[in-house]
C-alpha cells in the first residue's frame, strides 16, 4: 500500500525508484554502494525492497539509528546475524563471549566466523552517519572486510556528509583509498511524479482527489515522497479533511524533523548554525547570512561562514540555486523557523 508510513519492501509499492533499484541490483553484483539523499527521499524503502526482492544472495538489514559506537554496531550486527540461515548454533554460541567493549575485536569475531560463505552476503547500513563518533575504526574494519571478505558487500545509507563523505571521497590516508563505493543519490519527487504518486495511493484505496487539493498537497510537500505518503494517509486512512491533514503532517513531521536536529546541532556552534538555517529557511545571499551572523556576534568570519554552509548542504538541509541558499524540505523549513 503506497500510503502505509513504514518503509515499503515490496516492489509493487515501491513507486517511482524503478530506476534505482535496477541500479542498486546492477552495483552490488560487484560493488559497494552508497544510497544518498536527504530524509523522507525514499532511502530505506529502496535498500529493504532490495533486501526483500534479492535471490541467490543473503541481504542483512542493519538500522543504524541511536548507535553510539562500535559495541553498539556489534550488537545490531549480531541481532542481525541471528536471525539469518547463516549463524549456526555453534556461531551463536561463540559470539556472545566477543570482548565488545574492546574497540573493534566484537566485529572482526563475528566475521571470522563467517569465512567460507558460499553465497554472497550484503549488509546495509542505514543512516551511516551515526557512526561518525567510531569513524577511524569503522574505516579500519571495512578496510578489513572488503580485503579479505570477497562475498560479503556493504550497502550505506545516508546524505553527503562526515562519514559518507569520508566513504566516497576519501585521502590518499585513509583506510578506504582506493576502495570507494558506486553511489546512487535519490531526489524528490517531481511535480508530475508526485502527481501521479498521490492519484495511484487515492485511487487504491477507493477515494477521490480533486485537481485542487492534488495542486494544494505538491505544493506543500515539494516532491518529498515521506511527506506526501503521511498526507496520503491522514486523508484516506484516518480520514481526515484536506485542511486538517497539512496540518497533521507538519504537525507530526516538525517532531520528527525537531528530534534530529536537535541531534545534528549536537556537538556543533549551535547558535550560528541556527542563525544560517533560519536565514536559508526564508531564502538568502551569502552576503546576508554573515550580515545575520555579524548582528548576533559581530564580526565573523567568512571561512566559518563557508564551512557551516558546506556541512549543511552535504547534509542536504541546505541547497544553493543560483546566488541563493534554501531550506528544500517545507517541513524542515517550518521546524527552523519555529525552533529558533
Amino acid at each position: 500500500m503506497l500510503f502505509d508510513l513504514r518503509p515499503k519492501d515490496k516492489v509493487k509499492d515501491l513507486f517511482g525508484r524503478e530506476k534505482e533499484l535496477e541500479e542498486l541490483r546492477k552495483f552490488v553484483e560487484t560493488e559497494w554502494v552508497a544510497v544518498l539523499g536527504a530524509r523522507m527521499t525514499g532511502k530505506t524503502s529502496l535498500v529493504k525492497t532490495f533486501a526483500q526482492a534479492s535471490r541467490g544472495k543473503i541481504v542483512l538489514y542493519v538500522n543504524l539509528l541511536g548507535v553510539r559506537g562500535i559495541k553498539d554496531f556489534a550488537s545490531r550486527l549480531f541481532e542481525a546475524l541471528g536471525g539469518s540461515r547463516i549463524v549456526s548454533r555453534e556461531i551463536s554460541l561463540k559470539l556472545p563471549f566477543l570482548e565488545i567493549a574492546k574497540s573493534s575485536r566484537a566485529v572482526e569475531g563475528i566475521f571470522s566466523q563467517l569465512k567460507g560463505l558460499r553465497e554472497d552476503l550484503v549488509i546495509i547500513l542505514d543512516e551511516v552517519q551515526e557512526l561518525y563518533r567510531v569513524s577511524g575504526h569503522f574505516l579500519k574494519l571495512l578496510k578489513m572486510i572488503h580485503d579479505t571478505h570477497p562475498r560479503v558487500r556493504f550497502i550505506f545509507t545516508g546524505s553527503m556528509f562526515g562519514l559518507m563523505r569520508t566513504l566516497l571521497q576519501p585521502s590518499a590516508s585513509s583506510p578506504m583509498y582506493g576502495r570507494k563505493p558506486a553511489k546512487i543519490e535519490l531526489k524528490p519527487f517531481t511535480e508530475e511524479l508526485s502527481m501521479e504518486f498521490l492519484r495511484k495511493g487515492f485511487e487504491e484505496l477507493g477515494v477521490g482527489i480533486k485537481e485542487d487539493e492534488l495542486a494544494e498537497a505538491i505544493s506543500a510537500f515539494n516532491g518529498y515522497v515521506g511527506w506526501l505518503t503521511y498526507y496520503g494517509n491522514f486523508r484516506c486512512i484516518r480520514k481526515v479533511s484536506r485542511e486538517m491533514a497539512l496540518e497533521e503532517v507538519a504537525n507530526e513531521g516538525m517532531k520528527v524533523m525537531k528530534g534530529e536536529l536537535d541531534s545534528f546541532l549536537e556537538g556543533r556552534d549551535r547558535k550560528a548554525y541556527a542563525i544560517v538555517l533560519r536565514s536559508t529557511a526564508l531564502g538568502a545571499r551569502w552576503s546576508e547570512i554573515k550580515r545575520a551572523l555579524e548582528k548576533e556576534f559581530g564580526e565573523f568570519n567568512s571561512k566559518r561562514l563557508s564551512d557551516i554552509l558546506n556541512v549543511l548542504k552535504a547534509s542536504m538541509l541546505v541547497e544553493e540555486r543560483g546566488n541563493v541558499y534554501i531550506v528544500p524540505d517545507p517541513i524542515v523549513r517550518r521546524t527552523v523557523i519555529e525552533m529558533i
